[in-house]
């Protein structure tokens, strides 16, 4: 069963087609990568699924309602979350209190008014740092963190909206090695553990090859491949445009993939 279907999807700026009659499912409970070289069109095709954009013609559908150009904020109500950089929303309270302002602002209440409510969704939000492994962390400030505890924590604001399809956008750009793993252990546990649906963009080819169920590549605004992992990686077109015949194996070194 899809929980997202996009359909001849087109964004054009002047005479610039940025996205070029993009299509493709996102089967519920999966874990699905969109790739491609820099320009390809990623950025925009995910602000377009998530509403940040308008498309120009096309149509994206989440539970099977035609969502095409609604905005971000009824998306996460309808259960459509995708994370961003916690610094530039909440830069100056507690990893917590961030974390219990996004429970408060799905349950669209002012929990300061009633301390019982105040303090059911502070334990909602522990048990969100600790599913993500930040409880250590619940009293610093939150854009004191590592980048890499920055991104979890962006995971977990996202959670705290209780999304069934989670939009990430390069969750382990500039991450340590050590961090990557994190990240990667983290997604998996939300997909199989936790039963939300992923839909991410990544550059780290051996991440995505080692924990994507299906993979959809973009070059020019255009979906290039779109199939399960090993069959994508041994596509003649994707390695020519995106992989590249000398970096093919140095790409791929430490991930999922193998030459």
């Amino acid at each position: 069963m899809n929980v997202l279907e996009v359909h001849d999807l087109r964004k054009t700026f002047g005479g610039f087609h940025a996205v070029d009659g993009v299509s493709f499912n996102v089967e519920k409970g999966s874990i699905h990568a969109v790739i491609g070289p820099n320009g390809a069109g990623k950025t925009t095709l995910f602000n377009l699924v998530s509403g940040h954009l308008r498309p120009t013609t096309g149509k994206v559908s989440f539970d099977g309602a035609d969502i095409t150009g609604k905005t971000p904020d009824v998306l996460a109500r309808m259960g459509m979350t995708r994370a961003f950089q916690i610094t530039t929303i909440f830069p100056k309270l507690s990893v917590l209190d961030s974390v219990e302002c996004s429970v408060n602002a799905r349950k669209r209440q002012a929990a300061s008014l009633w301390p019982w409510r105040r303090q059911a969704a502070r334990d909602e939000a522990l048990k969100l740092l600790e599913a993500v492994g930040l409880a250590e962390f619940r009293d610093e400030i939150a854009n004191t963190l590592s980048h890499g505890d920055q991104r979890t924590l962006e995971v977990a604001l996202a959670l705290a909206t209780e999304p069934r399809l989670l939009l990430l956008d390069e969750p382990t750009a500039g991450m340590s090695p050590f961090e990557t793993r994190h990240m990667v252990a983290l997604v998996q546990d939300l997909a199989r553990s936790r039963g939300v649906t992923v839909l991410f963009c990544e550059h780290d080819i051996g991440t995505v090859f080692s924990i994507s169920d299906r993979v959809t590549v973009m070059h020019r605004g255009q979906v290039i491949a779109d199939g399960a992992p090993e069959v994508v990686r041994k596509d003649q077109h994707v390695i020519d445009v995106y992989i590249g015949k000398q970096d093919y194996g140095s790409k791929v070194q430490g991930g999922g993939l193998k030459k």
